[in-house]
């Protein structure tokens, strides 16, 4: 039997450089027994430990003495193992014993066949937040007896600040808020003149408050006496930034609202969500996203009533190149042969980079079956080209199996075992061609390959 070429990845090692140069993230690897295996730059200037300090110790150091004491280190790895991911907030100690408050999410790292290999730790210093909402709750108490002494605090303030009080209806109700006061940030970030911003309405002023349940958000503070803090997306083009922390509290009746640009943070969370789900070679999704993209593709069929089919390929000749060429002419191959894949599939399709010279195409919502194998030939034809690399013509092709949603498989696990069983059905019987694990809508003359059996491709 035929297995895949195993290559190292210049993109791995990449990616592991760009993690360890993070300095505002403090990111490290746990082995299954919680002792730390990887320290990057922002663990140690989070923590102040170098890695030679901390490598092959238990995570647990790094907590204070209730939580050792209420054995919450060894309950964050249990519900990370039985849930994926664990994450909050608390507090954490430096090496020279000062407490940070921090957040954190800790995930699971399986290997190919689901097995435990460890967890992956992200940890961020939100001690400047903690002392944020704090100094809120002591304004809340100033505020009351010194309005002139808290609207020179907030002119200094980095954060947009706000006073606003309830406007009510004859029965009662809160239908609006007025604005009483603003600093010198906030008529900055609302890009509006404070002279017109106080006294102004709030839901006048910014309708999107309403829209974005804002306005009942603050309401509840005021009904309730509760504090809130919410982050949210902006939909108003005068706010200038993309995303905000708004933090309220009661104030007689109305509330201190506290604004913040985190634009920045949620980029830079965004871009790391997104590196760890992609390839970093090629840029296509990687196995983290592959079980989500299956089941969102089995879902889609049971609620339309169509199909669904995978795709797995292997590039054909791959590691005659990387034999002869090297490892750059390989990664060469496969980024070209990404673009070539991307662009033989439909727009709802998914492929994905499984490792190696291994790609996924997940197609949800296939009405004709005939579109699969137009999808597969498409892929044959455009792998089968030459490729220019390096000054050298490269020929290579693929093989591809397919499995399909529910003619051959009712889960996503045997899909893709379905899928690639076919794969190697087709490797033997020649490369560069396609075979289907089982797909009775289809006529034989319109398939055209060696078609074995549902009985005879598991056998193989």
């Amino acid at each position: 039997m035929l297995s895949a070429a195993t290559t190292p990845n210049v993109g791995d090692d990449r990616f592991r450089q760009l993690v360890e140069s993070i300095d505002n993230h403090a990111i490290y690897m746990l082995d299954v027994a919680g002792r730390v295996v990887t320290w990057n730059l922002g663990a140690q200037q989070n923590k102040g430990y170098c890695a030679r300090e901390v490598l092959g110790k238990h995570f647990r150091m790094f907590f204070t003495p209730e939580d050792l004491a209420s054995g919450v280190p060894a309950r964050n790895l249990l519900e990370t193992r039985e849930t994926g991911r664990c994450s909050g907030e608390g507090w954490r100690l430096r090496k020279n014993g000062e407490r940070f408050w921090a957040s954190f999410t800790i995930t699971c790292i399986r290997d190919d066949t689901g097995r435990l290999t460890g967890f992956a730790k992200v940890t961020r210093d939100l001690t400047d937040k903690k002392c944020q909402e704090d100094a809120m709750l002591a304004l809340q108490r100033e505020l009351r007896e010194e309005r002139d002494t808290l609207h020179a605090a907030s002119e200094s303030s980095m954060d947009a600040f706000f006073l606003c009080e309830a406007l009510r209806d004859a029965d009662g109700e809160i239908e609006d808020f007025l604005f009483t006061l603003a600093n010198r940030k906030a008529e900055t970030l609302v890009a509006i003149p404070r002279d017109r911003l106080i006294g102004g309405r709030m839901c006048e002023l910014f309708p999107s408050t309403r829209e974005q349940g804002l306005f009942d958000r603050y309401k509840s503070v005021v009904l309730t006496g509760d504090p809130m803090n919410h982050e949210f997306a902006v939909m108003d083009e005068k706010v200038l930034s993309s995303w905000m922390r708004v933090q309220a509290v009661k104030l007689r009746d109305g509330v201190a609202i506290t604004a913040s640009d985190i634009t920045e943070r949620k980029r830079d969370e965004a871009h790391i969500v997104h590196m760890a789900q992609h390839d970093h070679l090629t840029g296509l999704p990687n196995r983290t996203l592959l079980n989500d993209r299956l089941d969102q593709a089995i879902a889609g069929s049971k609620r339309n009533r169509t199909k669904a089919a995978v795709l797995s390929i292997d590039l054909d000749g791959f590691k005659k190149v990387n034999d002869t060429l090297g490892h750059a002419a390989g990664d060469a191959v496969l980024v070209t042969s990404a673009v070539r894949l991307k662009a033989s599939i439909r727009a709802t399709d998914t492929v994905i980079r499984i490792g190696g010279d291994e790609f996924v195409v997940i197609m949800p919502d296939i009405s004709e079956d005939a579109s699969i194998l137009h999808c597969a030939e498409k892929i044959i034809a455009s792998l089968q080209q030459a490729m220019e690399i390096d000054g050298h013509a490269l020929q290579v092709s693929c093989s591809v199996g397919i499995a399909v949603y529910p003619d051959s498989a009712h889960t996503g696990a045997d899909l893709l075992t379905h899928s690639d069983a076919a794969m190697y059905l087709a490797k033997r019987s020649g490369k560069n061609q396609l075979a289907v694990y089982t797909l009775a809508a289809l006529t034989d003359d319109m398939l055209g390959v060696v078609q074995g059996s549902a009985e005879e491709t598991a056998h193989h």
